[in-house]
């Protein structure tokens, strides 16, 4: 058997999401919850603001622990600027275990949706590192990795290559991903690498999940492999035969995310160069051009 990582199952995990709005309060608990929708997730929600599990907090802008978060996000001008611009912050706060996700998040994010159609707000998902597409649009009830959970931040990487990140799986208890030396090129190709394992490690920890305990140390191979269909599956798509696995290495390194510890890199596994993997190996075996599904923006 060859080398295992252990990752440790945090006890808890927090979510928080920023809405960023000029209308100096927000709704008491009781409007909070009167205004959320039918639903299950809404009765999640419900239950969740009468608990000590999750909060929501204001401030004006100016005095806000969370503007320097503001300034790293990714996004589009129009919704950075607005976010950037607006006079005060409410944090939605969710603290749960993994095994409560991410149902827990989902629940997390209904409020938020819900306090900025009460405010005329704009929200941020800190954990991802991300504006939200749609606001103040409604809380799918099932959950798809796709939906804005998770971001890709890119970054030039020492010599000729790019780095990609992940920000968004430390919510759900796991780490974060990262790819490194990545020959421009290849940029697609890592971000649907990263994107596949995303979701397959998500899929993996919970199902782990579901038979052990809420916190402890989930153990898996460092030399691993990738199903490219998985990178069809985080998009919510029922994947053709894509051809056999790719064979890569997980490797423990320091995070790009604030709130993280240790992240996993993806390398080659039999510790070559990155450049030449990505475009021998992970480029004619991953799917780059993809048709997302409907309401879906292009990957």
């Amino acid at each position: 058997m060859g080398a295992m990582l252990s990752l440790t199952i945090p006890e808890t995990t927090t979510t928080r999401f920023l809405i960023a709005t000029d209308e100096p309060a927000a709704p008491g608990i009781r409007r909070l919850r009167d205004a959320l929708p039918a639903g299950g997730l809404a009765r999640t929600a419900r239950d969740l603001l009468t608990s000590p599990l999750l909060t929501v907090t204001g401030c004006r802008a100016a005095d806000s622990p969370w503007a320097a978060r503001l300034r790293d996000l990714g996004g589009g001008e129009t919704e950075l600027r607005e976010l950037r611009s607006a006079r005060c912050h409410l944090v939605v706060t969710s603290i749960a275990t993994p095994a409560a996700q991410p149902r827990h998040a989902q629940a997390a994010r209904l409020v938020a949706r819900t306090l900025a159609a009460a405010t005329a707000g704009r929200v941020a998902d800190l954990a991802a590192g991300l504006p939200l597409t749609d606001p103040t649009g409604p809380e799918p009830e099932r959950f798809k990795l796709c939906d804005d959970w998770l971001g890709v931040f890119v970054a030039p990487d020492t010599g000729q290559g790019v780095r990609a990140a992940t920000a968004g799986l430390h919510r759900f208890g796991l780490p974060e991903l990262l790819a490194r030396r990545v020959p421009y090129e290849r940029l697609r190709t890592a971000v649907n690498v990263l994107r596949g394992l995303a979701f397959r490690l998500q899929a993996d920890q919970r199902s782990w999940l579901s038979t052990a305990p809420a916190a402890g140390s989930w153990r898996l191979p460092a030399d691993t492999e990738l199903d490219p269909g998985d990178v069809l599956r985080y998009w919510d798509v029922a994947p053709p035969d894509l051809g056999g696995p790719i064979p890569l290495r997980l490797v423990p390194c320091p995070a790009d995310c604030p709130e993280c510890g240790t992240a996993l890199q993806i390398a080659p596994p039999d510790g070559g160069e990155d450049a030449a993997w990505w475009t021998r190996t992970a480029a004619p075996a991953v799917p780059t051009h993809l048709v997302p599904p409907p309401g879906r923006s292009s990957p």
